[in-house]
């Protein structure tokens, strides 16, 4: 009957996932790993054994190492294919995640979009010219504001850095009158004039004009 009409979609066996095939492959390492424990716990007592029965039992010891090795190679291929089963499945897993990225930039890309489409870049800069303008502006009106009031306006700069150099130089000129007023001159002694003998003395009104003439003195003979 079954193949006349064929199985009911009911009673269709589902595929097996990667996941199924990675736990089925993880049973499988769990079963050989207590293989194996078994071997090496025989083999232990087999080192256990005094020489002589080591060596009536030495093929039996031969058997059980070369049947570990068997299942180590087996547990080697397992392992394998699991780490496949797992960088594939890490695959599929990634691939929803980069569907959902993609999805999530694209949207954000559409906002930017909608977001900057009355924006543009001439506006931002002629929006920031304008400002620097006004700021500039207001700098001078607030200069304007701080003038001095009942300044006298004819002065110029150069007027004022002209006499701030005078200053100094007077300032410098105090100074140095200040250092020779300090050297202390000794005084040089005025002898009064003789003017008892009056000869050859020129006066004009008592006061002394001239030098007073030296004596002349004949010479004796």
């Amino acid at each position: 009957m079954s193949r006349l009409f064929g199985w009911s979609k009911s009673n269709t066996i589902p595929k097996p996932t990667l996941n199924d095939t990675a736990a089925t492959l993880d049973l499988r390492v769990e079963t050989i790993n207590k293989q194996i424990a078994i071997i090496d716990h025989e083999l232990q007592a087999y080192n256990k054994l005094p020489p002589a029965r080591k060596a009536s039992q030495k093929s039996r010891a031969m058997a059980l190492l070369n049947k570990k090795k068997m299942y180590e190679r087996q547990r080697m291929t397992i392992e394998g294919q699991s780490a496949n089963i797992a960088a594939t499945t890490f695959g599929i897993s990634n691939i929803a995640i980069h569907k959902e990225m993609y999805h999530g930039l694209k949207d954000a890309k559409n906002q930017l979009a909608k977001g900057y489409k009355d924006l543009k870049i001439e506006k931002v800069e002629t929006l920031m010219d304008d400002l620097d303008d006004q700021l500039l502006d207001q700098d001078e009106m607030n200069d304007t504001f701080s003038r001095t009031l009942g300044q006298d306006t004819y002065i110029t700069d150069a007027d004022l850095e002209n006499e701030l150099a005078d200053l100094a130089t007077e300032e410098s000129g105090i100074q140095s009158n200040a250092r020779y007023n300090d050297l202390h001159v000794p005084s040089v002694p005025v002898q009064p004039i003789d003017t008892r003998n009056k000869t050859g003395v020129t006066t004009k009104n008592g006061t002394i004009v001239g030098l007073p003439k030296a004596p002349i003195t004949g010479m004796k003979n």
